[in-house]
């Protein structure tokens, strides 16, 4: 039938009819999420003249909900504007939209206009919000995590008398718990007449969402207190929180109070007790509950989260037959192809320091992240196979399926150049980093600092620190370290007070044990020791055992046995292991046999299995022509089953040639020649501790 109305006015009864149907269809394509069946229904309600002013406002509305749940911002946007009314449904649907978007600002400022909406037009078009958009708004605060707008909301809902509705009220609890304010929380379910489980819950969960741990369980306690039982959303958060504190007095209470719930046939629950057990190296508890939920029931977990926990469980414990046991289950299920489980699997192996294994992974991977050529690349690099983990390297930067190296990748292979004192690939590695944009990376400097520093060129160390826009205190401490590692005491120290005047960063723990092993290996006596001294007066830094070991050395190098003794009788705590150490090593290198065994017997009571300061005593016999003592020690080494692991070196000269060679190796061809340099400069550091020997005491400095 043709309609005789004029564009300009709504239709009748047809139109009528025509709104009611598209509005189902509407609800229908929003449930499925349904893109093209919205846009279709748009068309249709424009054509009818559906969408008229005058027509009520269920059509737009469900036009606009359609959209929004379909993903489609900004045809709902455009349809908003268009739309002259508004109401309640219309701002919901809205500010939901925002808030699933993780937008939570954009939905604030949704909820500030319908506000103003409501205050600029006739008092018959005025939008007043209801609990459920006092709600959504609350929860757009604690979305943002910014309890300073949710204070501001909260004002408004009280003067707007919404605070008695239960509803409000829970949302202004779940709200507080999400911005970290667990005291008004708390306050808001103590004042309510009835508290339920879901509000003590939200308090739980905020608090752990927001690290604070100790008043999430001093919270949950209050709960029992009160006589509300938890369910399993209280528990999942209870249970994060005793791992993420490695609680493990209270792993045991709370498995139990999770039987006695009867949730343990609760899979998330479950998957979170195996979680808390394993990331904390419980894993025979871990394996238990994952055997009796996966094993025995032949199920495959596809929470890739738990088989990551687990495994990382088997490598923090040792325990790698269970991980060998789940690897074997996973092939069993067919588990894979999965490239985060492979690549947990791939961690699992590296930790337990079998690279074929991690290669032989790897190379039987579908595909592959970043993640994966990390892992292989960083294992071998630390199993001494550092040619493997190079050619990786290249094959990645060259032509990585679309990836590229990213900062780890480029620290991993740096510190394998380091390690295996390959300076010419360091060299060519560093060129790579500057092509690749990589040397703006502080943590990659900092890196290079140190490789350049262990490989002999401390003059490409300085350049990369003096080239840095941006230094963080790991700079400074690695540079002040470098000088040290190369007697350049003078600079190490240079450096440190151009730090200090700096006055940001401040100088840490770690940097008072750079500098002051730096004055000791350039025998700067005084220097090192009013470094010492000045920790604790300028900078508030109470010394460690490293800082006391390092003075001993400092004294102990220069030859200075009453004062390094003076200064062990005058500790404040109990001297350890490294004191004696650091004693015994100076004892060595200046043949103070009668100091040296009076170390060794120290080290003897703390450390009576150990080889090293056997081996140290026997070498300072040896020195002191004490052949009879030195094989004493050597003979009760043996018959003990002590021994020594022979320690080696390693030379990379121009790029050409790499030897490997033990103490006393005459294996090279120009063996002679080598140790007839030896000789020279062993006899000239003799001569120079000689000389810092017949300096005057610190005192007197």
């Amino acid at each position: 039938m043709l309609s005789l109305s004029t564009p300009s006015s709504p239709p009748l009864t047809h139109g009528a009819v025509t709104a009611s149907s598209s509005v189902a269809l509407l609800r229908g394509a929003a449930a499925r999420r349904d893109a093209p069946l919205t846009s279709a229904v748009h068309a249709a309600l424009l054509k009818s003249g559906a969408l008229h002013p005058a027509q009520p406002l269920a059509v737009p509305n469900s036009l606009l909900h359609a959209y929004l749940q379909c993903g489609l911002l900004s045809p709902a946007l455009r349809l908003l504007d268009e739309t002259p009314r508004r109401d309640v449904a219309t701002y919901a649907s809205l500010i939901s939209a925002h808030c699933r978007r993780g937008a939570p600002l954009d939905a604030l400022r949704a909820f500030l206009d319908m506000l103003a909406w409501g205050g600029a037009g006739d008092q018959a078009d005025a939008v007043r919000p209801n609990e459920f958009m006092a709600a959504a708004a609350l929860q757009a605060c604690g979305l943002a995590r910014d309890g300073r707008l949710g204070r501001m909301v909260h004002g408004y809902l009280v003067a707007g008398g919404f605070c008695a509705d239960p509803f409000v009220v829970a949302s202004l609890v779940n709200m507080y718990a999400k911005v970290g304010d667990a005291a008004s929380a708390r306050r808001l379910v103590l004042g309510l007449p009835c508290r339920d489980v879901v509000s003590w819950t939200a308090i739980i969960s905020g608090c752990v969402l927001n690290g604070m741990l100790e008043e999430a369980l001093e919270v949950f306690l209050m709960m029992l207190e009160d006589g509300v039982l938890p369910n399993n959303v209280t528990m999942l958060s209870v249970i994060q929180a005793c791992s993420l504190m490695g609680a493990s007095e209270m792993f045991g209470p709370v498995h139990a109070l999770v039987v006695l719930l009867e949730l343990e046939d609760d899979a998330s629950v479950a998957n979170s007790l195996i979680m808390m057990y394993a990331k904390n190296g419980f894993v025979e508890e871990a394996m238990g509950l994952f055997n009796g939920l996966y094993l025995k029931s032949g199920d495959v977990c596809s929470n890739e989260d738990v088989l990551a926990a687990i495994l990382y469980g088997c490598t923090i414990s040792g325990s790698q037959k269970n991980g060998e046991g789940i690897h074997a289950h996973l092939i069993k299920m067919g588990a894979f192809p999965s490239i985060s489980v492979e690549n947990s699997l791939m961690g699992m192996y590296s930790g337990f320091e079998q690279p074929g294994a991690v290669h032989l992974l790897f190379s039987g991977m579908e595909a592959k992240d970043i993640v994966s050529w990390n892992t292989v690349i960083s294992c071998l690099a630390k199993s001494d196979h550092v040619n493997e983990a190079m050619d990786l390297f290249s094959v990645l930067h060259a032509d990585g399926g679309g990836l590229a190296p990213d900062f780890v990748t480029v620290l991993s292979i740096v510190q394998a150049c380091s390690n295996a004192g390959l300076l010419l690939q360091g060299q060519m590695l560093h060129g790579c980093i500057m092509k690749s944009g990589f040397v703006y990376d502080v943590s990659v400097c900092n890196a290079l600092i140190s490789m350049y520093a262990k490989l002999g060129r401390i003059d490409f160390a300085e350049m990369i620190f003096e080239m840095m826009d941006i230094k963080d205190l790991i700079s400074w401490n690695s540079m002040i370290a470098a000088y040290g590692m190369h007697g350049d005491g003078h600079s190490a120290l240079r450096i440190f007070n151009q730090l200090k005047y700096a006055g940001t960063p401040a100088p840490n723990a770690i940097t008072f044990v750079s500098v002051i092993s730096a004055c000791s290996h350039a025998g700067l006596i005084s220097e090192g020791y009013k470094c010492f001294e000045s920790m604790r007066t300028d900078h508030g830094i109470e010394p460690s055992m490293d800082h006391y070991a390092c003075v001993v050395d400092l004294l102990g190098r220069s030859g200075r046995f009453a004062e390094a003794e003076e200064f062990i009788r005058d500790m404040p705590v109990p001297p350890n292991s490294s004191i004696w150490g650091a004693l015994l090593a100076a004892c060595q290198l200046h043949g103070n046999v009668d100091l040296a065994e009076k170390a060794a017997n120290e080290l003897s009571a703390l450390e009576p299995e150990s080889d090293i300061w056997r081996v140290s005593l026997s070498n300072t016999y040896a020195l002191a022509g004490r052949w009879k003592d030195a094989a004493m020690i050597r003979t009760e080494m043996r018959r003990v089953g002590l021994r020594k692991e022979t320690g080696w070196s390693f030379v990379d000269v121009g790029g050409v040639e790499g030897f490997k060679f033990v103490s006393a190796d005459t294996r090279h061809h120009d063996a002679e020649r080598i140790y007839s340099v030896w000789h020279s400069m062993n006899k000239h550091m003799a001569d120079l501790a000689a000389d810092v020997h017949k300096q005057s005491p610190i005192s007197a400095a």
